[in-house]
């Protein structure tokens, strides 16, 4: 099983976003809308494989919606 989540920063600090419907879920089982290093690493316990989303530069994100 594999579960897929985003790193960004809030104010410094990492913080784990769900990038995937099973994480999501999964953070909801949590109570959070993000998940903890101590969530990440029992959801590894379980045998799920983390999976880091590929990150868009931020200095490119306003071109996603764009049209040609």
């Amino acid at each position: 099983m594999k579960i897929t989540i985003r790193i960004d920063k809030n104010y410094g600090i990492e913080t784990a976003y769900p990038a995937c419907a099973q994480s999501r879920l999964l953070a909801d089982l949590a109570g959070t809308k993000t998940l903890t290093r101590r969530a990440l690493d029992t959801i590894a316990a379980l045998g799920y494989t983390i999976t880091l989303a590929q990150e868009t530069s931020r200095t490119f994100k306003h071109l996603e919606n764009a049209s040609c």
